[in-house]
């Protein structure tokens, strides 16, 4: 299940390079040949990471010579498709005025995260339908460690889920980890009454958080003192 889809607009973008971005997010890409003749296999071997998401799409241009033409037009039919879609990937256009202006007008905003390639759009989270509210008690936190397993159970995260940030980053960020998916609010009370290598951990995480909301990611983190 994705908040985030690729949308390609080009014909040049070859097959090896969308089959690398599907393992990314699912892709909705201007039908050609070889992408028509492909779709099954693209389809079906990444269908088990994004399910109940489709993997790969085509869709017929309408608008030949004008992507930003072509993607207003599609994004609409993503969005029946992927209902915790928040952000979107644009391949095979520049970044224009009538691009800004009519991904605004559908609800979407630039983002400035360079994690993925293309041009990011995503929805303020206020406008974000479906947002989960996390609520974590610092009381008694001492270590990074209370901090983990807080939210591990908060979000049902694995036995297996790494404590570190790189594995933080993968399980928010790219999902298909955790029970509880983005998109979702943080919010952690009592901030004032953890120890000091939980509130350095804190202050990290945040940074963590920062960082996935340049990308577009449907996430925020909130510390509250009582």
């Amino acid at each position: 299940m994705a908040w985030q889809v690729a949308i390609v607009a080009d014909a040049e973008t070859n097959l090896n390079d969308l089959q690398v971005l599907l393992g990314q997010m699912p892709v909705w890409a201007l039908d050609t040949p070889d992408r028509k003749a492909s779709l099954r296999q693209l389809s079906e071997g990444n269908s088990a990471i994004w399910a109940p998401d489709p993997a790969f799409t085509t869709f017929t241009g309408f608008s030949p010579g004008d992507p930003v033409a072509e993607i207003l037009n599609i994004v609409p039919t993503v969005e029946e498709h992927h209902y915790r879609l928040s952000a979107l990937r644009l391949y095979g256009v520049e970044p224009t005025n009538s691009l800004s202006e009519g991904m605004e007008g559908l609800g979407y905003l630039p983002v400035s995260g360079a994690t993925y390639r293309g041009l990011g759009f995503a929805k303020p989270l206020n406008r974000v339908e479906g947002l989960t509210d996390i609520r974590l008690d610092a009381s008694g936190w001492q270590t990074s460690d209370d901090v983990y397993q807080a939210f591990f159970t908060a979000v049902g995260a694995p036995s297996w889920h790494g404590r570190n940030f790189n594995a933080l980053n993968d399980s928010i960020g790219t999902g298909a980890i955790n029970k509880t998916e983005v998109p979702y609010r943080i919010t952690i009370q009592n901030g004032e009454r953890m120890g000091n290598e939980a509130a350095s951990f804190v202050h990290h995480f945040a940074d963590l958080i920062r960082h996935l909301q340049t990308n577009g990611c449907p996430v925020e983190l909130v510390v509250e003192q009582s």
